[in-house]
């Protein structure tokens, strides 16, 4: 059986992939967007180093992040309507229980053939006249729409660069045929014998917190694979990523705890004076580039491309970045 990895954080940076499986380097990693998906910033680490190494050197031993007990990877959950973007990478036997290895504290699933799409840069699909994301099907009778999704497949078929990846897609293309046909029924549990395309699940959704945040140094190795591919491709994963920033914990129903308001939050510097408590007292995200937490961190490339990256993330989250809060 040929073994497929989508990667949605950072496995989609080359190097990050290399670290866990040399064999990988040159490797092809095709461009997807999965549906029916969504990704969040929802795993945890728990220790102040991180979950690749015992290694004390990458313990976090700065004073100003005492209140620190381990951090937030990204994460996802299979929701109906989602939609993510990542990479495609052929593995063998050896190389999925390396990543299975890395992949500690996650649960390695299947994802449905039907739900995956070569990715397609926005500029290709603006002339073309097709929205930005794909359909999950053929709609049965609709001409216009599957003359476009037709176009579509064709176009990402001759875009993919990996023979193994093309297979998924034309293996994909056609079950969605199959599903979209009037005249046949299609079960979605079945899948092919002789391929399967997995994704690490996190085993529990837990929120970033102030105590477990969303660190800079990780984001940063996401998004330098992200533009590896393409700035679209950047600007798709922080479309199509959730939970940068919260004001506080949840409640058993998954929403927010609002702070009481006290007597003394009266007047016209009310709201500046709650903003600034609820960013000191429960911000979710560390710009951590001076000081990486994360293990596989590119301090270099950080510094380097630091302000480039935070103007794309200014572009889809500036109430979050606004609140990013500096940690030497």
């Amino acid at each position: 059986m040929k073994h497929f990895i989508f990667g949605y954080g950072s496995l989609i940076c080359p190097q990050s992939r290399a670290i866990t499986a040399p064999s990988l380097e040159d490797a092809i990693a095709e461009p997807v967007v999965i549906r029916n998906i969504e990704r969040t910033w929802s795993a945890r680490v728990t220790g102040t180093g991180n979950k690749y190494s015992n290694d004390p050197s990458v313990a976090v031993a700065a004073k100003d992040r005492d209140h620190i007990h381990g951090w937030t990877p990204m994460g996802v959950r299979f929701r109906s309507g989602a939609k993510c973007n990542g990479v495609l990478i052929c593995v063998d036997e050896e190389e999925l229980m390396r990543f299975d290895v890395r992949e500690a504290g996650y649960d390695r699933q299947r994802i449905d053939l039907a739900d995956i799409h070569r990715h397609l840069d926005s500029d290709t699909l603006i002339n073309e006249s097709m929205s930005l994301w794909p359909t999950s099907s053929v709609e049965v009778g609709d001409e216009e729409t599957s003359a476009r999704s037709s176009l579509r497949e064709k176009l990402a078929l001759e875009e993919a660069k990996c023979s193994e990846c093309r297979l998924v897609f034309e293996k994909a293309c056609a079950k969605r045929r199959k599903s979209g046909s009037a005249s046949s029924e299609c079960d979605s549990s079945q899948e092919c014998d002789d391929m399967a395309v997995w994704v690490y699940v996190q085993s529990h959704n837990l929120p970033a917190e102030r105590s477990f945040p969303i660190t800079q140094s990780y984001v940063d190795i996401i998004m330098r694979g992200c533009l590896s591919i393409s700035q679209d491709f950047a600007r798709r994963f922080l479309e199509t990523t959730h939970g940068w920033w919260h004001d506080g914990p949840l409640d058993r129903k998954g929403r927010e705890i609002s702070t009481p308001q006290t007597m003394e939050d009266t007047g016209a510097d009310c709201d500046i004076k709650m903003e600034q408590n609820s960013i000191k007292k429960h911000h979710t995200w560390i710009n951590d580039r001076l000081n990486p937490m994360y293990v596989r961190a590119d301090n270099e490339f950080s510094l380097q491309n630091g302000e480039a990256i935070d103007e794309l993330i200014k572009e889809h989250h500036p109430h979050a970045l606004q609140r990013r809060v500096i940690s030497m």
